[in-house]
């Protein structure tokens, strides 16, 4: 009996060794496709207390020993990024852990525009449990803290956007990515302006697909809307735009202006080309720059260049430094010319011829230019030349023909139709009083192009070409020396020609400054051409004035014909000037 105590004894003995020896337990832990986990907390609890941890190797291998048989144990397993993993010590030889499901994406506009703040929201069907990110900006966002795979509600809002929702499921070991559209809430503005294809301003940056008149769409809320260049007052409108309302709006520009006050000691002003009166004048004008100009009888036109500001005056004076206008002096007044003729810009051809010593001065004379409408002379030469010899009658009737009928100058070409007949009289008179280019051509025709320039070339105009309408300043200047001193025509015709080309409708270039003065000649236009040429019947000193130009704007050639027309009589005769 006491034998068998004696066993017992030993046999319960043993059984509370063991029971009071640790836990030792171990394993391996591999991510859900099969790879090894480092890094990975093990914690054997009794209850709620912690007896023993462990962390994975590389190889996801772990090993811990702690606690009482005796006690209750679990093992939990934790790693940042993965779902916990409770187990019981008869399960821990594998353990699988599963990484929460992650979230990513982009926010964008109907326009693929990303939207920067929007706020993303995501609601646990299940739990409740609610997630918040705010995107980047570039649209961005990421939701990786903890996800509990289920259902969640996706809603995405961002301000000026109608909100976008969804449904998603969420798995473990997922990493699921979206891109959110959010409609955007606009409005339609209409834009138009006075001055038309004008860029406007929207809240500082230019609206670029937008010209006046045009629509845009634009995103609802306050917005600024600017006209702004450097010719007009700035144009501001405010406004409150709400979803899918249309607005119109009509900028009409105000021209920035400042004041220009300018003197001169005497003689003409002109601002850009415009006579003004007096000398002195003051007023608005739009900014930009002027030129500035003086003209006086006794000297050549000065000119500077002014600038007006906006809201500024700008004060001027001009005139006093010009160089003057000697008798007597021909190589001052060369220089002087061709000085002037610099300043002016464009190309020019000048002969001019004193009858009276015989003292030829100019520049360029000899260039062959487009003659324009004062290839006309030579013709009308050759048709009293043809009279005289009795071959033509200035009785004859010329029947009109399609081909005669020419735009531009004179009456014909809008009143006359093919198959009229007008007396070589009328046509001349027309060709040269009026500059009929029908009426030339009508007369060339009967003539001939090629005896024309034949008899041209004959009494002094070789460079002279009907067709191809050139001639030179100095030739032209020959043939209307030959009609002054009577060498070209008998006394009645020549006087008929002189009648005709002293009663020209077109006296704005030579005859400009030289007031009662007889002039008898022939102008000369084709777009930036503006020709003149003729006798200049000053009182005891009668000259010749050919001139032939060519700018960009032909108004600045009229300009320098007047201008050195002035410039040559007041050579000529001062005193009386």
């Amino acid at each position: 009996m006491a034998a068998l105590l004696a066993i017992l004894i030993t046999i319960a003995s043993f059984a509370m060794i063991r029971d009071e020896a640790p836990v030792v337990a171990s394993g391996t832990i591999v991510g859900f496709e099969g790879r090894p986990l480092a890094g990975v907390r093990v914690e054997l609890l009794n209850g709620k207390r912690d007896e023993a941890a462990a962390v994975s190797d590389e190889g996801g291998a772990w090993w811990l020993s702690g606690g009482h048989r005796i006690d209750p144990h679990t093992v939990t397993v934790t790693a940042a990024g993965f779902i916990p993993v409770m187990a019981s010590l008869d399960r821990v030889r594998r353990l699988t852990l599963h990484a929460y499901p992650s979230l990513t994406g982009t926010v964008v506009d109907d326009a693929g525009a990303p939207v920067a703040g929007a706020t993303v929201g995501l609601l646990h069907s299940h739990s409740r449990t609610r997630w918040t990110r705010i995107t980047a900006a570039d649209g961005s966002f990421d939701v990786t803290a903890s996800l509990v795979p289920g259902e969640f509600q996706l809603s995405v809002s961002a301000v000026d956007h109608d909100p976008f929702r969804s449904l998603l499921h969420l798995q473990a070991d997922q990493v699921q990515r979206l891109t959110a559209v959010l409609v955007r809430q606009l409005g339609t503005i209409a834009v138009s302006s006075d001055l038309p294809g004008l860029m406007p301003m929207l809240d500082g940056r230019p609206l670029d697909a937008c010209r006046t008149p045009c629509t845009a769409d634009i995103l609802v809320g306050k917005h600024t809307v600017v006209f702004e260049t450097d010719l007009y007052v700035p144009w501001t409108r405010d406004l409150d735009v709400h979803n899918r309302e249309r607005l119109s709006m009509n900028a009409v520009l105000e021209r920035k202006q400042g004041t220009l006050t300018v003197s001169t000691p005497g003689g003409e002003l002109t601002i850009d080309g415009t006579l003004v009166s007096g000398t002195q004048w003051t007023g608005l004008l739009p900014t930009g720059a002027y030129v500035v100009g003086n003209r006086t009888d006794s000297a050549w036109p000065s000119a500077r260049t002014v600038v007006v500001q906006w809201n500024q005056t700008t004060a001027l004076t001009v005139g006093g430094d010009q160089a003057a206008i000697a008798a007597g002096d021909q190589a001052a007044f060369v220089a002087g010319m061709n000085a002037y003729l610099n300043n002016a810009g464009g190309q020019y051809g000048i002969y001019l011829k004193d009858l009276k010593s015989g003292l030829v001065l100019g520049s360029g004379q000899d260039f062959i230019m487009e003659a324009a409408s004062d290839i006309k002379v030579p013709l009308a030469i050759y048709v009293l030349n043809q009279v005289e010899a009795g071959k033509v009658n200035l009785a004859d009737l010329i029947t009109l023909q399609d081909s005669d009928f020419m735009s531009g100058t004179g009456t014909l070409n809008g009143t006359a139709s093919a198959g009229a007949q007008y007396s070589v009289h009328d046509l001349l008179a027309l060709m040269i009083t009026i500059s009929d280019n029908t009426a030339w051509q009508a007369l060339q025709r009967v003539l001939t192009p090629q005896a024309t320039d034949a008899y041209a070339a004959s009494i002094g105009a070789p460079d002279c070409h009907q067709v191809d309408d050139n001639c030179t300043p100095r030739e032209l200047g020959v043939l209307f020396e030959g009609i002054y001193n009577g060498s070209l025509l008998k006394p009645a015709e020549n006087q008929l020609l002189l009648d005709l080309l002293s009663n020209t409708i077109f006296n704005e270039r030579i005859p400009y400054y030289l007031g009662s003065t007889r002039v008898a000649h022939k102008t000369g236009s084709d777009g930036g051409v503006m020709n003149d040429a003729g006798i200049v019947y000053l009182a005891g000193n009668p000259c010749i004035v050919s001139i032939f130009t060519v700018t960009d704007d032909g108004q600045t050639g009229i300009q320098v014909t007047r201008d050195v027309s002035r410039a040559f009589a007041h050579f000529l005769t001062p005193a009386s000037r």
